[in-house]
């Protein structure tokens, strides 16, 4: 097939240098600045007719310019073979080039991987690295200016020996922007929590669209309306100016409730200017999960990396295990040196806490699931305004908490027995199920509210345990032995209760394989 940017000097075919910044032939290694050279006639800087691979599986589309094909699917890693088409596509207006190369990008991957100490397997192994595309992403630009001085209330505090002199000042901070980019992705498969992740992106450095940038990389399409963001944007560049006035004021920091007044002023004075498209710059690895895929994908232009990272459960029951044997000797060897002991009905009251650790930690977890596999914190999955706002009334509100004087209550409890002890009027270890029992009741009462519509399995195994403890605590048995055995039943529920939380954090850690419904806006449209 011809290629769609042929060499001036040989005929082969050309690719974008990102170490270059020009055009390089893959056959003679001759460099052509992107300025002088015109590409096929189907490349153009308004429109683009290229080839359009779209996934059987999950539907997402990705442009191929000058590239060898697609082998798997960057969205739902599935290795099936991909349709292929020709489309007409609207180009942006600008064009962020990547900055990294490929290895570069590999390294970054490689140097965040080799911290996690729970990873599955060959999540950094060479076979998955390669798999990393190099893929431009559809942003909108919201573009904005400011001019005016902005004058609020200002205080500094300077210290003299014993002395603290504060000195009040009226500040007086100039504000002049003509035109402040923020980005938003245009781009249904970019959960709005990982773009957040991988920005800033460097916005001095983008560059009007050029098709030559393009060459040999992947370009997925814009499927989401460009006044999606628009509220959203202003809010972005109103704390991005805030924080600009603040750092501007010297010594100088904004009295209580001057922020406000600073954000107010900014807010009247900031204009909207036009919302434009742009290609952005990133790798992306997609790895299946199960059922599910995770996601690693590294900024193109700075290297911020962000990754899906669910646990390897036998390298954390391992290393559980390890810890557990090592407290115990500790714990061992202190009570023959201190001579103090455990009651065995004092281990109900750490059953208990521990069991209503984890239903309250399962519970956030399940609601964070939720939550993000029905996209309901990711406007861009909806990719119009109308059904973002749909979608959000038919959500209920957040899950509560426990009401203010229950938490007051509880300190002011446990303020007192801390003093007691303090005072040696109680002992530690004796007073030690007075403050587990209270704190495990509340934060059982604390998961039930804290759950949602997420899936409450290990919410409710957390529940059981710290049922079945506290059962025993209160049980008259005949002697030890009978307590014993009845917290190991206990724990054996605990431990059933971990298992599930590790598998309910894999799914947390993970996304639904995707189903793209292909609608929207397009990068033209902006």
């Amino acid at each position: 097939m011809a290629t769609m940017f042929p060499c001036p000097n040989c005929g082969g075919q050309l690719r974008y240098s990102i170490e270059g910044h020009a055009l390089r032939c893959q056959s003679c290694g001759e460099l052509t600045e992107m300025a002088d050279y015109k590409p096929d006639d189907k490349i153009g800087f308004d429109t683009v007719t290229t080839n359009i691979y779209q996934c059987p599986t999950c539907a997402g589309e990705i442009q191929l310019f000058d590239n060898d094909g697609m082998e798997f699917c960057p969205f739902c890693g599935n290795q099936a073979v991909m349709s292929e088409k020709f489309s007409t596509e609207g180009a942006p207006k600008y064009v962020l080039p990547f900055k990294l190369t490929k290895q570069q990008a590999k390294d970054k991957y490689d140097l965040f991987t080799k911290k996690l100490h729970f990873a599955p397997e060959g999540l950094n192994s060479n076979e998955s690295i390669d798999k990393m595309v190099p893929l431009y992403v559809p942003y909108y630009l919201y573009d904005y200016s400011a001019r005016d001085t902005i004058t609020f209330k200002g205080v500094s505090n300077q210290t003299s020996g014993d002395y603290t002199i504060i000195n009040k000042a009226n500040v007086n901070v100039k504000v002049d922007v003509d035109h402040l980019k923020v980005p938003f992705d245009a781009s249904q498969s970019l959960d709005d929590t990982m773009a957040e992740v991988l920005e800033p992106f460097p916005m001095e450095e983008i560059e009007d669209f050029n098709p030559g940038f393009l060459a040999g990389f992947f370009v997925e399409n814009s499927t989401v309306e460009k006044d999606l963001y628009q509220d959203d944007a202003m809010d972005k560049a109103v704390d991005y100016l805030t924080g600009k006035v603040i750092a501007k004021a010297g010594e100088y920091h904004p009295e209580l409730g001057a922020k406000t007044e600073v954000e107010g002023a900014i807010i009247n004075d900031l204009n909207y200017n036009c919302t434009d498209g742009a290609y952005l710059p990133m790798y992306f690895l997609t790895s299946r999960e199960g059922d599910r895929v995770a996601y690693s994908i590294v900024n193109g232009a700075t290297g911020k990396t962000y990754i899906d990272m669910p646990i390897e459960k036998h390298k954390l029951f391992r290393r559980a295990i390890s810890t557990s044997a090592i407290i115990f000797v500790v714990l061992l060897l202190a009570s023959f040196v201190m001579g103090f002991s455990f009651k065995v009905k004092s281990l109900c009251s750490i059953g208990a806490f521990i069991s209503s650790l984890v239903a309250l930690t399962g519970a956030i977890l399940a609601n964070k699931t939720y939550r993000r596999d029905n996209h309901l914190d990711d406007k861009g999955y909806f990719m119009t305004k109308d059904e973002a706002k749909k979608s959000k009334a038919t959500v209920k509100k957040k899950p509560g908490s426990l009401p203010t004087f229950v938490w007051s209550a509880l300190i002011v409890f446990f303020g007192i027995i801390v003093f007691l002890v303090f005072m040696g009027n109680v002992n530690v270890f004796g007073i030690l199920p007075y403050l587990l029992y209270p704190t495990s009741f509340v934060m059982v009462i604390v998961a039930l509210c804290k759950v949602g519509k997420g899936k409450k399995k290990v919410m409710l195994l957390g529940i059981l345990g710290w049922f079945a403890a506290l059962v025993v605590r209160l049980a008259n048995l005949p002697n030890d032995i009978w307590y014993f055995g009845a917290l190991i039943i206990a724990f054996m529920i605990i431990l059933k209760a971990i298992t599930s939380i590790v598998e309910e954090y894999n799914r947390f850690a993970t996304h639904p394989s995707p189903q793209f419904l292909k609608k929207g806006g397009r990068l033209e449209n902006a």
